[in-house]
């Protein structure tokens, strides 16, 4: 049940003890929970700060494999099918899910096009082959090499695979081009939907705690009795503080481990400062052009939703409206505020702030719905003189923002928000 490893300290050789315990460290607020046993139907929340520590649901893993295998299939089908067919005054275009990063590419939009083909297609690539290179092996118990490094690696791809914020994005598009145009979902586009479809069942069915124990049975390393422990980011691992002092390395599974994010403030600061830069220009300057039978317009985001609403399309309005503009902002606003809260040394209102910190990193992603809408069309609508759309620059300051403000909820420490509490 337990090993050694050695760790240098100065002059000092430590050898740190590894064991499995039946204990939980909220990675929220750092507070670590002593419990006896852990059953797989009860639901664990941290008392200190309400963030949850166990899913209450069973779940099953050798599910989660078949689910792997089936979202692979769906993933080359979606890919390599026809996705969507646009048909106007006799015309038509046919589109699969990369013309849109190809036709960005055409246009010399390589930001972009890097934004679209991350986030729709790497990203998605990664989760898909580490769900197989490890649930399978786990239904057979069989254990690979690099299983520690691919499980790390499915964990930091979750976020930033936005499949289910493409589909939102087709949807949007479809109901704006329906007006002028006759819209047709392909064999391709089925395929992905059951493709999103999947891939969310699986992430339900996923336990990683269970995952973790199979790799390695020790989630406890201490080099001292009793001595304060950290938690791993990646992996939830229980690290004694002379271990992470020393090395800076979770034993389990590899990943940096300090007791606080290095720079935490100074990085989430920057990043925020930057987004709100680069916000103004993402709002101010148009987001696309379109032109109709000779006739030019542009669209920024705001005056999207304004046509939107003109157009009757109320649903898709408020769609776009609380994804590009109320979760920015609302985003930056939370941000600001735990920075603020921190730098004041605020005490109040510590539980009111885990939750808001937590709903950065929900919502931010979705803000992606009107790069992926523009990314569309312009592979779309493609007619000459009687319809054509492309991109501007807004696009480019927009989707930046987006990506930013993801990082620096990534960056900030939610630890700091409870550290004042404790002094």
């Amino acid at each position: 049940m337990s090993d050694h490893t050695s760790i240098h300290n100065h002059e000092n050789v430590v050898q740190p003890h590894a064991e499995h315990r039946d204990w939980l460290l909220c990675h929220d607020c750092g507070e670590l929970q002593k419990v006896v046993s852990i059953s797989s139907d009860n639901e664990m929340v941290c008392y200190k700060c309400n963030a949850i520590l166990h899913s209450g649901q069973a779940r099953r893993l050798e599910l989660a494999a078949a689910l792997a295998v089936t979202a692979m299939i769906l993933f080359v089908l979606s890919n390599t099918l026809p996705f969507i067919t646009l048909e106007v005054a006799g015309q038509s275009q046919t589109a699969t899910i990369l013309d849109g990063f190809f036709a960005l590419v055409e246009r010399n939009q390589w930001i972009l096009a890097g934004m679209v083909v991350t986030t729709i297609f790497l990203f998605p690539l990664v989760e898909i082959f580490s769900f197989l290179y490890l649930l399978i092996p786990y239904t057979y118990n069989r254990r690979l090499p690099g299983h520690t490094i691919i499980l790390r690696w499915l964990i930091r791809a979750q976020n930033w695979s936005m499949l289910e914020i493409f589909m939102l994005s087709v949807v949007v598009a479809s109901v704006k081009l329906a007006d002028m145009a006759i819209v047709h979902l392909e064999v391709g586009a089925y395929a992905f939907f059951a493709l999103v479809g999947v891939l969310l069942l699986a992430y339900v069915k996923l336990n990683r705690r269970r995952l973790w124990n199979w790799i390695n049975t020790n989630n406890y390393f201490s080099a001292f009795e009793n001595e304060y422990v950290y938690d791993c980011r990646t992996c939830r691992a229980m690290v004694g503080e002379s271990i992470v002092d020393n090395s800076h390395v979770c034993p389990r599974c590899g990943s940096d481990i300090h007791r606080r994010i290095p720079k935490s403030l100074q990085k989430t600061t920057a990043l925020v400062a930057a987004s709100v830069v680069l916000y103004v220009p993402a709002n101010i300057l148009p987001i696309m052009t379109y032109s109709t039978l000779g006739e030019v317009y542009s669209d920024t985001i705001f005056s999207g939703v304004i046509e939107l609403l003109k157009e009757g399309l109320w649903g898709v309005a408020v769609v776009v409206f609380v994804a590009s503009i109320v979760v920015p902002i609302t985003k930056l606003v939370i941000l600001i505020y735990l920075i603020w809260s921190v730098k004041t040394g605020l005490r109040r209102g510590a539980r009111h702030r885990a939750v808001l910190y937590r709903l950065t990193e929900l919502i931010g992603r979705w803000s992606m719905v009107d790069v992926f809408v523009v990314t569309l069309l312009v592979s779309l609508v493609q007619f000459g003189f009687i319809y054509t759309v492309e991109p501007e620059g807004a696009l480019i300051a927009f989707g930046a923002v987006v990506i930013l403000t993801m990082v620096a909820a990534e960056t900030f420490d939610p630890r700091l928000i409870w550290d004042m509490l404790d002094e």
